[in-house]
């Protein structure tokens, strides 16, 4: 897969495993949209490899179909997003029927 060029979305990219994966994503030509609830450190990833930060709440499908259009909107449209936060169950998180629910999750 190409990367350079490409318009990645990494969720939970402010800090640990999700800001790695930003910076690398970043240093081989990505355009990096970080969506993450931490938006002091978000903004400061974001700032270090030239992408942007999105405050995003992964337990509300509203706040990450905000990020999603977000990160569609750079050119070239968005061509790949890396999950690194949040709580998750043993599924797949989107099937042939869509995406899993997300309210077992949060209790919502």
């Amino acid at each position: 897969m190409r990367i350079d060029g490409s318009s990645v979305l990494v969720v939970g990219g402010a800090s640990g495993l999700g800001a790695a994966t930003a910076r690398r994503l970043a240093s081989m030509g990505a355009d990096v949209t970080i969506a993450d609830l931490q938006q002091e450190r978000g903004e400061a990833v974001a700032g270090e490899i030239g992408g942007r930060c999105i405050v995003a709440d992964v337990t509300s499908p509203d706040s990450l179909q905000a990020a999603v259009s977000a990160a569609a909107e750079r050119p070239g449209g968005l061509r790949a997003t890396v999950a690194c936060a949040g709580i998750g169950t043993a599924q797949r998180t989107v099937s042939r029927n869509g995406p899993h629910e997300v309210e077992p999750l949060c209790g919502c």
